[in-house]
């Protein structure tokens, strides 16, 4: 009997530990960063930022970049201004798995004014990083936090010579029907030139987007900006914004865009429209 026991145990041992171990020990789990891309197989799906105001907050895969650029933009502000973005542009850059870093800049504005005209390097440069906390891989509800600074380098006048910053918490959530609805709430250190001091902005919007036809897709947005001047005095009327514009996904990596916003409260710019188009690779 001692003997069948032994020989049981030994049989036991050969055989080796269970499958499901087997298969664990087989399969490690890999953490992909900046100097580790990530596969082209294991990409997730393709989420621009642009074109709406609403940030999203899906992070670049680590090791890749993400190029969102509008080839024009036009502006007509409430004080009959109007300005022309060129080749606006935001690099995003995938670090780590949660992660990524972000550039945005516009090499060249155009704004004709009362004062005549002033052309330049635009002013805003912002540096961000975004941090996914929630829903990463595009199912179900995601969470972000996007922390920036915006850097004066306005050239011919464009410039308020001044560091700005902010905060800014985007969520995404996937609903029946194929819709998909984003919104955030940001919350902007800014200098207001006719106060001459710092204040805080509050930013709130809504997006909702859905599929049209094959590759096409749509969205109308709400945006919402209430300006507070320091100590919590008013620096001006709340801005309503109402945006609409339309998406082609043209490949797996490269989807164009066009569209619209218009304001239609406060002292918030009459209308923008805009072309662009964003490529991963």
């Amino acid at each position: 009997m001692m003997l069948l026991g032994a020989l049981l145990l030994l049989a036991a041992a050969d055989a080796g530990p269970p499958p499901e171990q087997v298969e664990q020990e087989a399969r490690p789990t890999v953490r992909y960063s900046l100097s580790r891309p990530t596969p082209p197989a294991e990409l997730r799906s393709f989420n621009p930022d642009r074109p709406n105001v609403t940030e999203s907050p899906y992070t670049v895969d680590p090791g890749h970049v993400q190029l969102e650029l509008s080839a024009a933009e036009y502006t007509l502000g409430r004080d009959r201004s109007r300005t022309l973005d060129v080749a606006p542009v935001e690099i995003r850059v995938g670090v780590l798995h949660q992660l990524e870093l972000e550039l945005f800049f516009t090499p060249y504005q155009r704004v004709r004014g009362d004062d005549g005209v002033e052309a330049g390097i635009g002013d805003e440069t912002l540096l961000r990083f975004k941090v996914n906390l929630q829903g990463n891989d595009g199912d179900g509800v995601a969470l972000g936090i996007i922390p920036y600074i915006k850097v004066p380098t306005g050239t011919g006048g464009l410039s308020n010579g001044h560091v700005e910053g902010g905060l800014i918490f985007p969520v995404a959530v996937d609903l029946p029907g194929d819709f998909n609805l984003g919104t955030m709430i940001e919350a902007d250190l800014v200098y207001h030139d006719d106060q001459h001091q710092y204040g805080i902005d509050l930013v709130h919007t809504a997006s909702l987007g859905h599929s049209i036809a094959g590759p096409l897709s749509g969205y109308i947005e709400y945006v919402g900006i209430v300006r507070e001047g320091a100590g919590g005095g008013r620096a001006g009327a709340y801005q309503a914004i109402a945006s609409t514009g339309f998406t082609w996904l043209l490949e797996e990596n490269v989807m164009l865009d066009a569209g619209t916003r218009i304001g239609f409260s406060g002292d918030a710019d009459r209308a923008t429209i805009f072309l662009g188009a964003t490529t991963r690779f």
